[in-house]
């Protein structure tokens, strides 16, 4: 199984820099990916995203649970983070855990919403608990912070998805469900 992706992000109204961040990385079983919304937002906030992003560059495995709790480690005492991180692997298997206040669904034939756990990355961290999971050739991944309204209905997701290519729906994703007062992000990831 192969990847495409496509990324949307904006920082909330009155600011120029974004405090959230993704992750596509690809690697040679598969593909890891992940969206982070650090706490907040402003110059402090990108800050913390973008180091957040090249420690995950650096350091992101198939190993989600062992990815998570040395991130944590890394920030502990910062302003903290939401995060969403999976493991996408070739076969068609994969495994993904959610923190806070970020969301990940899979668009089959229907919109499944993966649940998230209590926590922040870098302050509050419980025991993990890993969602394993298939996938097939044409199922989407849409991964977002909650810059982007939480409560979308599957059907007007599915919609989006089968009326727009990767690029077009991230972007409108954005411009039709984000919050102004809000730093917004949006990826998606296509199997083909």
């Amino acid at each position: 199984m192969q990847f495409e992706f496509a990324r949307c992000l904006r920082p909330c109204f009155g600011e120029v820099l974004c405090g959230d961040g993704t992750i596509v990385k690809p690697m040679e079983n598969g593909l890891f990916v992940g969206i982070l919304d650090v706490l907040g937002h402003g110059p402090e906030a990108h800050e913390l995203a973008r180091e957040c992003e090249q420690w995950l560059e650096k350091n992101g495995s198939e190993d989600i649970e062992y990815v998570v709790k040395t991130l944590h480690e890394h920030i502990r005492g910062s302003r903290g983070t939401a995060i969403t991180l999976a493991f996408l692997a070739h076969d068609g298997s994969a495994r993904c855990v959610t923190i806070g206040n970020t969301v990940m669904r899979k668009l089959s034939d229907s919109c499944v919403t993966f649940s998230a756990q209590a926590g922040t990355l870098g302050i509050a961290l419980r025991s993990l608990r890993i969602e394993t999971f298939n996938f097939k050739s044409n199922d989407v991944f849409l991964l977002a912070t909650d810059g982007i309204q939480e409560h979308i209905s599957g059907e007007q997701i599915l919609l989006e998805r089968r009326n727009s290519n990767l690029n077009e729906m991230v972007a409108n994703m954005l411009s039709r469900y984000g919050k102004l007062y809000d730093d917004a992000t949006c990826l998606a990831i296509k199997c083909t």
